[in-house]
């Protein structure tokens, strides 16, 4: 289902600083985050159907997109919403154009929120665009977050999720600043059954998924990433879970974001 927080800062040297979870089915076939064939596109990749959920480019172009949880929503034959992601990575439409063109036509996809934006030198702009909605904006520099409802959304594990966020934003330390944002994903702290939504799901669901940190013997956090940005340097931490959320491998990347 998916979770991230993110500090939005486009006039600073640290533009972009998000700490995200995959949520997924243990079963589905993925890869780890990687660069792709061609060497310009960072991100995992869905096996089964091609997408991404989260990436960015040696160009500075990022996107991330997490699902709407509403069975209503649901749609037969839909196409990949983590296409989206995928498409904008290799593409070379601005982020106002292709989240707007997206938004117009989200009626074809299941239920999405969507990320994307340059954050390249002066050209830094970032955009959010939710299915329901139907419609594109600029994010407002702040902290924010975003779960399976909409930008900033308070559901309780949300609020939890951005209250740890700005703790670790006080370490000076920019290592152990990561180490303490790796700790709050993998926070499996449940959300009182009083205060959790109602979105359409089994309770007996709707509780598992209710914490930070998700696990299952079929169901979690596959994957929990940091990412920042600090003027033209990318840098980023990913590990991965499995069953019940047994550790995995760790990837780390980093590099200066091209402008030729």
């Amino acid at each position: 289902m998916c979770i991230v927080t993110f500090r939005w800062s486009p006039e600073s040297d640290e533009p972009l600083l998000l700490a995200a979870n995959r949520d997924e089915f243990y079963e589905r076939p993925t890869e780890r985050m990687h660069w792709w064939p061609g060497d310009a596109v960072l991100a995992g990749r869905d096996l089964r159907s091609g997408g991404a959920w989260l990436g960015i480019t040696r160009h500075g172009r990022f996107a991330m997109i997490t699902n709407i949880r509403n069975p209503a929503l649901r749609k037969q034959s839909a196409p990949s919403r983590g296409e989206l992601v995928r498409q904008f990575l290799e593409g070379a439409q601005s982020a106002e154009g292709f989240i707007t063109a997206t938004a117009a036509t989200a009626s074809n996809y299941e239920g999405f929120n969507l990320l994307c934006g340059d954050l390249s030198g002066t050209q830094r702009s970032l955009w959010f665009a939710n299915s329901q909605e139907g419609t594109a904006h600029a994010v407002g520099p702040g902290i924010h977050g975003l779960s399976n409802a909409s930008l900033d959304t308070p559901w309780p594990k949300l609020l939890r999720m951005k209250q740890g966020f700005r703790h670790a934003l006080a370490e000076r330390d920019l290592t152990q600043r990561c180490e303490r944002l790796q700790r709050l994903l993998h926070n499996a702290t449940p959300t009182p059954e009083a205060q959790l939504p109602n979105t359409g799901v089994p309770f007996e669901v709707e509780r598992m998924l209710g914490s930070i940190f998700i696990h299952s013997g079929h169901y979690g956090t596959r994957a929990s990433t940091v990412l920042s940005v600090h003027d033209d340097l990318v840098t980023i931490r990913e590990t991965g879970f499995g069953v019940n959320g047994e550790p995995q491998e760790r990837v780390a990347f980093a590099f200066h974001i091209q402008y030729t």
